[in-house]
């Protein structure tokens, strides 16, 4: 398992970042932060992306 964070600063001086999980170095799901929404890169990463909403995981973490 893999996770990545990433911040960028945009210019009109917002902030983009994102938080991104993978597996066997194929891309499984992020989460958006300035959306709140999890983005899942097949149809297995959909079931956690369900899931993981529903729980309000991420949501509660970067709020």
């Amino acid at each position: 398992i893999q996770r990545l964070y990433s911040c960028e600063l945009l210019s009109d001086r917002s902030l983009r970042g994102s938080d991104r999980f993978g597996y066997d170095r194929w891309d499984f799901i992020s989460f958006e932060v300035g959306s709140g929404r999890f983005v899942a890169a097949d149809s297995a990463a959909e079931i956690t992306r369900r899931l993981w909403e529903q729980e309000g995981i991420m949501a509660e973490h970067w709020t």
